[in-house]
């Protein structure tokens, strides 16, 4: 082992800190969508890159391609940070170091709250350190569901401390690193409001071009569904935030769309990151209860990588029922692998205030309003009819090529070499590659 510790220990390498997918997989069943973000920019990167992850069954350390992995520390561990030092001071010539960060995907906010004292000390040591901050959480109320919060006082006050908290803890992180990435415009200037705004970089989520759709009839077929029913499909973990209750509510007892017999699909099934906290299990059993009761709605759990592809091809329509915009969407971006017509909320349209978005749909002759709803079964249900009508449909194909080419992942790694100032010193076939002695 002592070998690999030496090959990749050096100024060019990139350490990253992630949750990161199994061995040999993208899309891992189980864990955070951070971790498959991560997988997706990092492969995508030219430079040699360690990733201290966290623990899995297996191998705890093992390379693949120009990515070591080392599976060290264990998520909600108060001495996870501790766990992460010291195997990052295996690697005393790195020099770069980028932490993925959200407020669930460590465990407690205890163990979150840490990253503190860690980023201190790492900047101490001279380190570059940059921040990937998947969520900006800026005003909890808006997240109460998600959160557990009530309307009694006691909330209220809990509330606005946790406001408190939220923005210290921002503008802290701010003075211990080099940059902290956000991942749409709208979400710069959200975070702004409490850090410098230098210290902010706008990276936009990236597209995962690999991706190849089926044909939706051979989709179908695999996962044994209708063909001739119009399929309706809401992905990703079921959160209050995403509003999975409301999709369930919403076509419960929609048999028809457009005259034509519907089935919809929950392709989720619990976060892994709430589902230890009891007011998000009350939540997710009152979905389960919509789904049970409903002639219409399904819910398949957690769907392998294998199957991601099968279920994105078979969809007629993606529905992204958001109740907040906190955070770039990684299920957006899979429907734009698979040139999905999508509708969203009216508070996820905020994503379109990115500037390539606007370009986009003004080049392709879509409104915001065209693809957006207010949360209520009838603007919901009226705005998905309307997407279903082949105009708006060969729209919305057309601008899912266009931000395929823009957000392609190759795009994005090139975007964090840019930050990280990568000095490529020769080119090995198409590849870019760098001394390591």
């Amino acid at each position: 082992m002592k070998h690999l510790y030496r090959k990749y220990n050096h100024r060019e390498t990139v350490l990253f800190v992630s949750l990161y997918p199994r061995r040999g997989e993208l899309y891992s069943s189980g864990t955070s969508g951070v971790a498959s973000y991560a997988k997706n920019v990092i492969t995508h990167l030219s430079q040699p890159v360690v990733v201290l992850a966290n623990r899995e069954a297996g191998k705890k350390l093992y390379e693949e391609e120009h990515v070591l992995v080392s599976r060290v520390f264990q998520k909600g561990n108060y001495f996870l940070w501790l766990q992460v030092l010291k195997e990052l001071l295996k690697f005393n010539n790195v020099k770069k170091i980028v932490i993925q960060f959200d407020f669930g995907m460590y465990g407690s906010l205890i163990s979150t709250a840490l990253i503190l004292p860690f980023l201190l000390l790492i900047k101490l040591m001279g380190k570059e350190v940059f921040i990937i901050s998947h969520h900006v959480i800026t005003n909890v109320f808006n997240l109460k569901g998600h959160v557990g919060l009530g309307e009694g006082w006691g909330s209220r006050v809990k509330g606005n401390l946790y406001n408190f908290l939220f923005r210290s803890f921002y503008f802290m992180k701010s003075m211990l690193v080099k940059k902290i990435v956000v991942l749409e415009d709208p979400l710069k200037k959200m975070l702004a409001k409490y850090v410098p705004e230098h210290k902010i970089e706008v990276i936009n989520h990236g597209v995962d071009t690999n991706l190849k759709p089926i044909s939706k009839r051979k989709a179908r077929e695999l996962l044994n569904l209708k063909q001739d029913n119009f399929l309706i499909v809401f992905f990703g973990f079921v959160n209050w935030f995403k509003g999975a209750d409301f999709f369930a509510q919403t076509f419960k007892n929609s048999k028809t769309l457009l005259n034509k017999n519907v089935s919809a699909v929950i392709a989720g099934g619990e976060s892994p990151t709430m589902k230890s906290k009891k007011f998000y299990q009350n939540y997710f059993n009152n979905v389960t209860k919509i789904v049970s009761d409903s002639p219409v709605v399904n819910m398949t759990g957690y769907v392998a990588q294998k199957d991601l592809v099968k279920y994105f091809s078979a969809a007629d329509l993606v529905i992204f029922p958001y109740r907040s915009f906190m955070t770039a969407s990684g299920v957006m971006s899979l429907a734009l692998s698979h040139g999905k017509p999508f509708v969203v909320s009216k508070e996820l349209a905020k994503m379109f205030e990115s500037t390539d978005f606007k370009k986009t749909l003004s080049e392709v002759g879509l409104k915001k309003s065209d693809i957006t709803f207010s949360l209520n079964k009838r603007s919901c249900v009226t705005t998905a009819e309307n997407v279903l009508r082949n105009g708006i449909k060969r729209k919305m194909a057309k601008l899912a090529g266009i931000e395929r080419v823009k957000r392609d992942y190759r795009i994005t790694a090139q975007a964090y070499e840019q930050l990280f100032e990568a000095k490529p010193l020769f080119v090995f076939g198409n590849r870019l590659g760098f001394n390591t002695k």
